[in-house]
């Protein structure tokens, strides 16, 4: 792992840049949850479906690459 030259106050808002992204993931994971599996039973092709996928995988995209700054060690 690459070594972290933050301060105190650089790793508490990168934690909390981490939360705010991880939040992020799970409710977009929950609006795929709801727009595939309606009230009318599943749904896929639409654009609602399409857009909450692409969501997911951004916000869990963004989330993984901010983990690894998160998770940096100091030596």
């Amino acid at each position: 792992m690459k070594s972290c030259s933050c301060s105190g106050a650089c790793v508490a808002v990168n934690w909390v840049i981490c939360l705010l992204l991880f939040l992020t993931t799970i409710t977009s994971l929950a609006g795929v949850y709801r727009t595939h599996f309606g009230i009318g039973g599943m749904v896929f092709g639409s654009t609602s479906s399409s857009l909450a996928l692409l969501a997911f995988v951004v916000s869990l995209t963004m989330w993984s690459k901010w983990m690894c700054k998160c998770l940096c060690t100091k030596e």
